[in-house]
């Protein structure tokens, strides 16, 4: 039977589990969103400073960036849903050991095991992808990324209420791990197990490899302007993370059954969309923290800002981050109007006017809502819309595999933007003072125009199909054709650049439309 028979025959399958992974994307935003304002009181319990306690945080994105390109890649070689039970067991445990505060070690140590949490995504978009196909499948992934971002919104805000009115910071902490346990019962009774798998070994030296890369890359980065820290430490760190990556793409070229299939991602069905996904992470992840100290600053005595309280502020990310659920949801439905590819452009050109509109008008508070109402929608669309359509552009059984390496590359371009917007500050900040100058806002906001700029150009260059005139791909009716789509997809794994030589974008025009 052909895979895309297979997901006709399973469709109902799906239709009764999309709601179970919904809730599992919505349990994941909420156990990432929930630990945040818990911070300072966990210091205070483990008996920790305030530079001890910034590794909370960054031992889990850390895990998170080895986690999900490897657990991915293996979900297509063994099981999406394998993989995703595996991820929420190792999760569920890290949680227990978090709520029991034993000491700080062991709470890093939980931490890290909380890590794979990130991976819960790209294994859920396969799950649908391999059973679904057309509005179907994009809706069901806008909907995960949807939830994912209400989760973090509802954690943030129930840790808070849950904490104010509870016996003690451990009765709080156990909140995740009872709603962890549904997504458990979820995940091992009512998900059902995508229906393609990827022959082949595992590439041990090429996932150690990649594990050891990410985690040197993420540290150089996070060195950048640390105090104590020099530039040529940090400078350092990232030539040699360059320079191993250099090793590791040239190994991975030559080895039969590599952990990442750099061809798929170098070529023009995959690349642009990883390019508008990593400086979508620098904004999204980079450009939040200096809006809030820009918000925050007393106009009396710098000259901008608004002397923001720290409500007021929070509206302010609140109203983006909304705005990014509905523009998820609301992906699919724009795509069938004109084309994904067309929608995902439109929403780089939105991106883009409201980072140069508020470089340029930020002197009163109509002018933040504004930008961050078309701000939000504009991430959300992309949010939505970037992993559905690389989905589709991927061969059979390398979905998995595909969509982590994005979540990596997007994660990676949030501490790229962090790096680079906090020295821009920095540069831009008068001789004695803590304060930057507004010089340094407006060069952040311009470089976050540049950035979706060149999304929005990687986005036109990416490889057009003759599906492009269609709003969005068939749902798979016609056999023939299904078995072809099979045929071609081993063709591509065989020998991708043949493929492109010999096929000249047919696969595409079966697989998917834009």
């Amino acid at each position: 039977m052909s895979s895309s028979s297979t997901r006709k025959s399973s469709g109902a399958a799906l239709s009764g589990a999309l709601g179970f992974l919904v809730f599992n994307e919505l349990a994941s935003g909420f156990t990432q969103g929930f630990y945040t304002p818990l911070i300072p009181g966990i210091a205070h319990v483990l008996n920790v400073g305030d530079a001890a306690i910034t590794w909370f945080l960054t031992a889990q994105s850390l895990a998170a960036a080895v986690c999900v390109p490897l657990l991915s890649r293996l979900g297509d070689m063994f099981g999406h849903r394998r993989m995703l039970r595996i991820a929420i067991l190792v999760v569920v445990v890290g949680s227990v050991i978090v709520a029991l505060l034993p000491n700080f070690p062991l709470v890093l140590v939980a931490r890290v095991l909380q890590g794979p949490i990130a991976v819960w995504l790209p294994l859920e978009v396969a799950i649908i992808h391999g059973r679904a196909s057309g509005e179907t499948a994009r809706t069901g992934i806008g909907l995960l990324v949807a939830c994912l971002t209400g989760g973090a919104i509802v954690g943030t805000v129930a840790s808070g209420l849950i904490n104010a009115h509870s016996s003690s910071l451990m009765v709080t902490l156990a909140v995740p791990v009872l709603v962890q346990a549904i997504a458990v019962y979820a995940v091992f009774v009512k998900i059902p197990e995508s229906p393609v798998r990827t022959p082949g070994h595992i590439d041990t030296p090429g996932f150690l490899g990649l594990a050891l890369i990410m985690l040197a890359l993420l540290g150089g980065l996070t060195l950048v302007g640390m105090n104590g820290v020099s530039p040529v430490e940090s400078i350092g760190v990232l030539v040699a993370a360059l320079a191993a990556g250099a090793v590791w793409v040239l190994w991975e070229l030559r080895t039969s059954s590599p952990a990442i299939d750099i061809r798929l991602l170098a070529s023009r069905r995959a690349a642009p969309i990883h390019i508008t996904g990593f400086m979508l992470g620098m904004v999204m992840f980079g450009s939040q923290p200096p809006l809030t100290t820009f918000l925050s600053a007393d106009p009396q005595r710098t000259g901008y800002g608004f002397a923001a309280s720290s409500s007021k502020i929070s509206m302010v990310i609140a109203a983006i981050t909304l705005l990014a659920t509905l523009g998820s949801t609301l992906v699919a439905r724009i795509a069938k109007l004109t084309s994904m590819r067309w929608s995902l452009m439109m929403a780089t050109v939105l991106a883009v006017v409201s980072n140069a509109f508020i470089a340029f008008a930020h002197s009163n508070m109509w002018q933040v809502w504004t930008y961050a109402v078309v701000m939000g929608f504009a991430m959300g669309l992309l949010m939505g819309g970037l992993p559905a359509l690389l989905a589709e552009r991927t061969p059979e059984g390398q979905t998995g595999g595909s969509v982590g390496v994005y979540n990596s590359l997007r994660a990676l371009g949030g501490s790229a933007g962090g790096a680079l917007f906090g020295a821009v500050l920095g540069a831009l900040t008068p001789v004695g003072s803590k304060t930057a100058g507004v010089q340094g806002y407006l060069v952040m906001w311009v470089l976050c125009a540049a950035a979706f700029l060149i999304g929005a150009i990687g986005l036109m260059v990416l490889r057009r199909t003759s599906a492009e005139n269609t709003a969005a791909p068939a749902e798979h009716t016609d056999t023939s054709i299904e078995r072809e789509t099979v045929v071609l997809a081993a063709d591509f794994t065989q020998d991708p650049v043949q493929f492109e030589a010999v096929h000249d974008g047919s696969f595409e025009d079966n697989k998917e439309g834009q």
